[in-house]
């Protein structure tokens, strides 16, 4: 699956008040015609990050199922992976979800917090 799958697939689940691809990314603030583009390219972790922000899921849902080696972590980025991957060691797909969603709650929270 592409990136532009993965959030055509959020916008159907999560939206599907918005009618047309154009008015998401009217509503996303991104350039017209940018998410079509996102079939055979990698978008930058900023508008990835505005996707993933809109529909309350963590950023690993937009660029989920892509492989692209472009995509780099920092030292503290690596930890926190680290630390998901210990925390969820044992758990099912299930739980996982559930833990990623609470998580994702808890980091939402803190963010509304900071500003």
């Amino acid at each position: 699956m592409s990136v532009k799958d993965n959030v055509i697939k959020l916008w159907k689940s999560k939206r599907p008040d918005i009618k047309s691809v154009a008015e998401l990314e009217r509503k996303l603030n991104l350039s017209n015609g940018i998410i079509s583009q996102w079939d055979k390219s990698t978008p930058s972790t900023k508008s990835a990050q505005k996707v993933a922000d809109f529909f309350s899921v963590p950023l690993s849902s937009i660029y989920d199922d892509v492989s692209d080696k472009s995509i780099r972590l920092d030292k503290s980025e690596q930890e926190l992976v680290t630390m998901f991957r210990k925390t969820t060691d044992g758990m099912n797909n299930q739980d996982k979800e559930k833990f990623t969603e609470s998580f994702n709650e808890l980091m939402q929270a803190a963010k509304n917090l900071l500003k």
